[in-house]
Parts: C-alpha cells; sequence; structure tokens
C-alpha cells in the first residue's frame, strides 16, 4: 500500500481529479512514499510525463526556517519500495524519478525547456527553498497551471504567493496544511 506522511490528500486528490495537463508534465518535490504522485497520475487528464523529484539517501539538512539541520528517515529501502510499487507508471512510460535534489534538477538541461501545468510542492519546507522553486516552475508553467503547496504553514507563503502574482498566480483554494494556486490569467 502506498503511503504518504502529510494530511489533506482529499485535497490535492479534488484538485487533480480530471485537470487537463494539455500535454506538458507534472512534477511533485518530495515523493518520499509516493501517494502525493500516485493520486497525481490516477487523476490528471492528458499527462506528458510525471516526474518525481527526491534525493533519499538520508541527507542531512534544514528543513524548516526555524530549525537546524537534522537527518529524516528518507531512504534508499524506501526508494526501492515506492519504484517497485511504481512500477505499472514506470513501466507505461507515466512516471521518472529524478533521485536528486531539487537545485539540482532545476539545473538539468533535460528539463531547462519543459512546460509543466501541475506541481506538488512537498520537499523543502524552508521559505527559500520553496521561492526558489516557485519561481523556476512559473517561469516554465504552461497557459493553465496549478502548484499545491504542503505544510504551507510552516513557510512564508505570502511571500511566495506575491512573488507568483507577476505570474499570473492566485489562490484558487486552500485548507489547514496545503494550498493549491492557479495560473489564473496570461502574462504577457
Amino acid at each position: 500500500m502506498i503511503k504518504g506522511d502529510s494530511t489533506e490528500y482529499t485535497l490535492l486528490e479534488k484538485w487533480t481529479k480530471d485537470f487537463d495537463c494539455q500535454g506538458f508534465m507534472t512534477a511533485e518535490i518530495g515523493v518520499r512514499e509516493g501517494l502525493g504522485s500516485k493520486i497525481m497520475m490516477d487523476n490528471l487528464k492528458n499527462v506528458y510525463l510525471h516526474v518525481g523529484i527526491d534525493p533519499y539517501g538520508n541527507l542531512k539538512y534544514q528543513h524548516y526556517d526555524d530549525t537546524g539541520s537534522y537527518t529524516c528517515d528518507y531512504t534508499d529501502t524506501m526508494r526501492d519500495r515506492m519504484l517497485n510499487d511504481f512500477y505499472k507508471y514506470r513501466n507505461a512510460g507515466k512516471f521518472r524519478l529524478y533521485n536528486d535534489t531539487d537545485t539540482n534538477f532545476m539545473n538539468d538541461h533535460d528539463f531547462v525547456e519543459s512546460k509543466f501545468t501541475f506541481v506538488h510542492f512537498d520537499g523543502p519546507h524552508m521559505t527559500k527553498d520553496v521561492l526558489t522553486e516557485s519561481i523556476w516552475f512559473a517561469n516554465r508553467a504552461g497557459p493553465k497551471t496549478r502548484f499545491v503547496f504542503d505544510d504551507f504553514p510552516k513557510y512564508n507563503m505570502q511571500l511566495i504567493r506575491d512573488c507568483l502574482k507577476p505570474f499570473g498566480f492566485d489562490i484558487m483554494d486552500q485548507g489547514k496544511n496545503k494550498i493549491c494556486l492557479e495560473k489564473q490569467r496570461l502574462v504577457m
């Protein structure tokens, strides 16, 4: 059984249900055991490829603005189990694991020209990291794109929201732990 480590997966399901990705890519930063990515792949329509971004390997890093660095239990064994659970998605060409950091993903030439129409931000929860990821994906957003942020009360979501407004994004819906921003207008 594929598990998640957060709450409000029903909201993620609601925001992905029959959302048309228009043949563009989707992504999740912070795959862990895979529930977020599974929900996305099961519900989104017309997806070119879903990319899961997670370094695993029990890295030590600062997770939140107000904590020091520490190691979580993101083991390579967890990665291998997730890949096994995702066999049917991988075999059908629907899922690719980018087994590295978000920073390395954003610097990978294979994705610089890609367009994304749905992104679930569930990796690093420091404001500077989420802001960097948001701007990178906003620059590669399709005409109608949704961004879902997990654990948004733990970082400066107001700053991120303000920075995404010039790209045409604003709040579509929110819960206590997850928030969905949608690109509501074309930016010239």
